[in-house]
């Protein structure tokens, strides 16, 4: 594996791929450049958000209310620090009450703390309210009695019922509650019950089935024959390197795609099992869910065909997830979100999820984005995997011998250069006035984009086991720590001469300097591709009427930062330089009226002003003075 493919790998750990993809859109979202705004989003995983997404309720406070109502005493919480797969802190928690182990958030590991405690008291609630709220109520002995009442229950419900919503029916139904072994009783029993473990999702579920046709049809399908790798894989993985030829099905709102492979055996599998689905006698099985899982699969009918969908998120009253075997997102009313019986999970899904190598952040520019819907959806491509090591793979896909990826990228890279200005830019904004010449910021969201994606990597993982071991390169664009910032930005080596074992670094993306730590560089090249390869974001221009060494005072350079500071600013170019940089005038972009003045002009006034004003007092002051020596002559 390249040096290369290591550094990029981390980032395409499944849950450490949803945390970027989240805080990104939720920066770029807020549109602020961190020059001025720092952002204090921290990036959890979808889980986290979804804690903290249910109206503000406290888990934690509900958990106490209980044991004060239930006279139960009081829990102890305990949290432990861990590290998840990505080498990224995480967290687990316990509750306690007296000594026993009431609940905890394992196994799932959370970026926050309180997020884990909230997680471990919903638990622990759950638990407690299991055990205690139905003391009262006797339980059902006789075993044969049971079976008899689930017949009839089942019945109600073709497409079967999970064991734990089992034991809540009951209770409803039969005011009492089913023995503590029922599940292993009843399976001893001979009855019309089908009890199928699910041993993925720790659970059981039961349907009642007494046709023997079906029966038979069911046998048949799942006695087909499947290969030892798909048969308990839910979502198909590339599984080796070999060149597939696939069809670029879609891109999910985190910005992974999905492929689908072409003439594959698999698909003959699929076909068998889609046919089965919607057969009349199938779908009539699928009824509404009680309640819905995020991560389970259930059958969701789309142009009157059912489609397996697994569920991302839920809000409110819809359901978010993707259509495992279409690889396609979607959004649908939980109302129309019906159980899928397990028999259907039989076959591997079609839609595989990977990422572009090099390329996993390109998504978030507008660009790419207008490529990859002209150039890649719906099409057939020669799919090279290069890192199938990761939860996300790393492909390369080819269109005869053109590299797609480099095509991407060299697109992403001219759209978001800034190198110069044609003629006018309208709503530019300053980025900083230092040695005599502006540097100003584009108006399109390149910037935002990049601060972003910065912030949202540095807060999922340390980048300083990032340093370089190499000599340091006055030809590299690196990734240091700002330290007026304490932000991550990308800069160029300004000069080496050492000034307490620190390099003076230049910001290409906003035109200051610093000065950095020898042993703090990170090779953005060997970091990420892309990230590299973007021009500079901060334009450097003279500004008309001052050249450099008039605009090099510190008073007018002061004047000119108050001037253009949080404005929006349209962009004259007035003409070159011979060492070709531009030499501008600027206006208030706010500011319409047909005899606006420039930025230049006002300034140029209110110093020629100021000049007047000190040349006619230094007259006067003069002529006073001579005044005096003539009247003292004359007596």
């Amino acid at each position: 594996m390249s040096s290369f493919d290591k550094n990029e790998s981390w980032i395409h750990n499944h849950k450490d791929n949803s945390n970027i993809s989240i805080s990104i859109k939720q920066h770029i979202k807020h549109g602020h450049h961190r020059a001025k705004y720092t952002f204090s989003d921290d990036p959890t995983d979808i889980i986290d958000l979804n804690i903290q997404k249910y109206n503000g309720f406290d888990h934690i406070q509900a958990l106490y209310d209980y044991l004060e109502k239930m006279n139960l005493g009081k829990v102890e919480f305990s949290v432990f620090k861990c590290k998840s797969k990505s080498n990224v802190p995480a967290h687990y928690a316990n509750i306690k009450l007296g000594n026993v182990s009431v609940a905890s958030s394992f196994p799932e590991k959370y970026s926050l703390p309180e997020v884990a405690q909230q997680v471990a008291a919903r638990n622990a609630l759950y638990v407690l309210k299991k055990a205690h709220s139905y003391n009262n109520i006797p339980v059902t002995q006789d075993i044969s009695i049971v079976a008899e009442r689930l017949e009839k229950e089942l019945q109600k419900n073709y497409a079967g019922l999970f064991c734990d919503k089992v034991e809540n029916i009951y209770k409803e139904v039969y005011s009492e509650q089913l023995p503590s072994n029922w599940l292993d009783l009843l399976s001893r029993l001979t009855t019309n019950i089908i009890i199928e473990d699910l041993p993925n999702q720790n659970k059981s579920i039961l349907y009642y089935d007494a046709s023997p046709a079906d029966k038979k049809k069911h046998k048949e399908f799942l006695d087909i024959s499947l290969t030892e790798s798909s048969e308990n894989l839910l979502v198909m993985k590339l599984v080796d390197k070999t060149e597939r030829t696939v069809t670029v099905a879609s891109v999910d709102s985190n910005y992974t795609f999905w492929v689908l492979f072409v003439h594959d055996r698999i698909n003959d599998e699929y076909d068998t099992l889609f046919k089965l689905m919607n057969m009349p006698s199938e779908s009539k099985h699928f009824i509404k869910m009680f309640s819905i899982e995020v991560s389970d699969v259930y059958a969701v009918q789309i142009q009157e065909e059912w489609y397996r969908f697994k569920v991302s998120r839920i809000e409110d009253d819809n359901v978010i997830g993707i259509f495992i075997d279409l690889g396609m997102e979607w959004c649908v009313a939980k109302n129309n979100v019906m159980f899928l019986p397990p028999k259907f999970l039989k076959v591997s899904s079609q839609a595989i999820k990977c990422a572009l190598t090099s390329l996993f952040f390109a998504p978030y520019f507008q660009v790419a984005q207008e490529l990859f819907h002209k150039i890649l959806f719906g099409k057939e491509f020669t799919l090279v995997p290069d890192n199938i090591e990761c939860d996300v793979p790393l492909v390369t896909l080819y269109d005869g011998k053109c590299n797609m990826n480099d095509l991407i990228r060299k697109a992403i890279i001219e759209k978001t250069s800034f190198n110069k200005i044609n003629g006018k830019c309208e709503k530019a904004s300053l980025a900083y006035v230092g040695d005599g010449y502006l540097y100003l910021h584009s108006p399109n969201d390149t910037l935002t984009i990049l601060e972003s994606i910065l912030d949202s990597i540095s807060a999922s993982r340390p980048l300083d086991t990032l340093y370089s071991k190499n000599s340091i390169s006055p030809h590299k664009l690196y990734l240091v720590k700002c330290p007026e910032l304490n932000l991550w930005s990308r800069a160029i080596v300004h000069d080496f001469i050492f000034i307490d074992q620190k390099f003076k670094v230049f910001f290409i993306d906003y035109g200051n300097y610093g000065f950095i730590d020898q042993d703090k560089f990170i090779d953005l090249k060997s970091f990420d591709l892309l990230l590299s390869a973007i021009g500079p974001q901060a334009l450097k221009v003279s500004f008309h009427l001052f050249p450099p060494e008039n605009l090099i005072d510190q008073s007018r350079s002061k004047a000119v930062r108050e001037m253009l500071t949080d404005k929006s600013l349209d962009i004259n170019v007035i003409s070159t330089t011979s060492d070709d940089i531009q030499v501008v005038e600027i206006f208030d972009a706010d500011d319409q009226s047909a005899n606006r003045l420039s930025f230049n002009t006002q300034l140029y006034q209110r110093l020629k002003s100021c000049h007047l004003k000190l040349f006619s007092s230094t007259v006067k002051a003069i002529f006073l003075r001579n005044s005096k020596v003539r009247l003292t002559h004359n007596s």
